[in-house]
């Protein structure tokens, strides 16, 4: 059986068999040696035993070793026909592959080279929209730091502002609280002029006469001049603190004024700022978006592009003895 095995899976070889002698002959002839040829030959070699046996043992051998030669020529023409078969299927796969490749070869070139063109133009406009993305974004940023640098400017004096309002609102308070002061003061000395006055009214209209009654009336007369004199100084000082009062008032009014002012500007360039690190943000978004497009495209290579050729055509035998053993 394992010669059969072997002489399966060979090419087109030619088999010689030894055959049995009859026991007469093995001492008269000897049989001449085959010497091998050009062509492949295959020597099935049968072992015969020397032993004596009965001639029916002889016989079946024989007979086994005859079934076993025409069922390795059942096979070596099974083999020779689906060898040739398949070979003709493989040339014909083989013509038709190739002429398919060719004919889609001028196509592939133009399709990959109007490609290659849109991807450039693409790498091209995406270039631009960088660029222009980036002017953009400095210019943006520029403008950022700019109202930031204005806004530390509003929000430092608006600080300052602010102090100063309330430096002047506790001046105005003190001023307000030293006239109040002075008012009642120079009403205190309003009621005794008066009072000295109407004393000295009095003493004039009385009959008494002597040196008593005129240094009364000289006293008198001299505390009401002086009494006078306080009262003109002191509404000279109450007008002019009142006067500083109300220039003091419209200071802190314009102060507030203006803090309100600062303040509005600053939450104006808040706002502004906000928008431009917003648009930051949308554009750096929009070219990481575009830098991720980038890296996206599908780039074709001059690998890729090469048009595919048959591979080289193999004389080599196919395993077909497998496929006759599993059908056997």
């Amino acid at each position: 059986r394992q010669h059969q095995d072997q002489s399966a899976r060979t090419s087109e070889h030619s088999i010689a068999i030894v055959l049995p002698q009859q026991p007469g002959e093995e001492q008269q002839h000897t049989p001449d040696l085959i010497t091998p040829t050009d062509e492949k030959v295959e020597v099935i070699k049968v072992c015969l035993f020397t032993r004596q046996q009965k001639d029916e043992t002889h016989q079946e051998s024989l007979k086994m070793l005859t079934d076993e030669v025409s069922q390795i020529q059942e096979v070596r023409y099974c083999l020779k026909t689906l060898r040739e078969q398949m070979a003709a299927r493989q040339s014909s796969n083989n013509n038709n592959k190739v002429h398919t490749l060719l004919s889609n070869a001028g196509d592939n070139q133009e399709e990959t080279l109007r490609l290659r063109e849109a991807t450039k133009r693409l790498y091209a406009q995406l270039k631009e929209l960088e660029k222009r993305h980036q002017e953009e974004r400095d210019r943006l940023q520029a403008e950022s730091s700019e109202y930031r640098r204005r806004l530390d400017e509003q929000t430092e004096l608006l600080q300052r502002a602010e102090e100063q309002s309330e430096e002047r609102g506790q001046q105005v308070e003190e001023l307000q609280r030293l006239l109040t002061g002075m008012e009642l003061e120079s009403t205190a000395l309003k009621d005794k002029l008066a009072t000295g006055e109407e004393e000295l009214l009095q003493l004039r209209a009385g009959e008494e006469r002597g040196q008593e009654k005129e240094q009364r009336c000289e006293k008198l007369e001299k505390e009401l001049a002086t009494l006078k004199e306080k009262i003109h100084h002191l509404d000279d000082m109450l007008k002019s603190q009142q006067r500083k009062v109300r220039h003091m008032i419209e200071q802190l009014q314009n102060s507030r004024t203006v803090i309100q002012e600062r303040d509005r500007v600053i939450m104006d360039l808040e706002e502004r700022v906000a928008f431009l690190e917003a648009e930051n943000r949308e554009l750096h978004d929009r070219m990481e978006h575009f830098l991720d497009g980038e890296n996206a495209l599908p780039l074709t290579s001059t690998e890729n592009n090469k048009p595919l050729t048959p591979s080289t055509h193999s004389n080599k035998s196919l395993p077909f003895i497998k496929v006759i053993e599993i059908k056997s």
